[in-house]
């Protein structure tokens, strides 16, 4: 059979939990200043990110939009020099 060990242990009500002082915090409007200057120039370096991508988009649109027109100006042309240069 297995014995289970039993321990006791004595509480002594008087001793007294050692406590640390309360932490405080304390702001200086110079962190505040601090603190929203970090948060406008985040939110300013977030709407450049932002241009930046639709920037990038349009230019693609619009490079595309131009691989088409060369090519359609190279036919017109082609049609111009074999119709004798008419333009219709």
């Amino acid at each position: 059979m297995h014995r289970h060990h039993t321990f006791e242990f004595a509480c002594d009500a008087t001793v007294k939990m050692l406590r640390r002082p309360a932490t405080t915090i304390q702001l200086t409007a110079a962190d505040v200043e601090q603190y929203e200057a970090n948060r406008q120039r985040k939110l300013y370096e977030q709407q450049q990110a932002q241009a930046q991508k639709q920037a990038s988009s349009q230019t693609t649109e619009t490079s595309e939009n131009t691989k088409d027109r060369p090519q359609a100006s190279s036919a017109k042309s082609k049609k111009d020099r074999i119709m004798g240069g008419r333009g219709n």
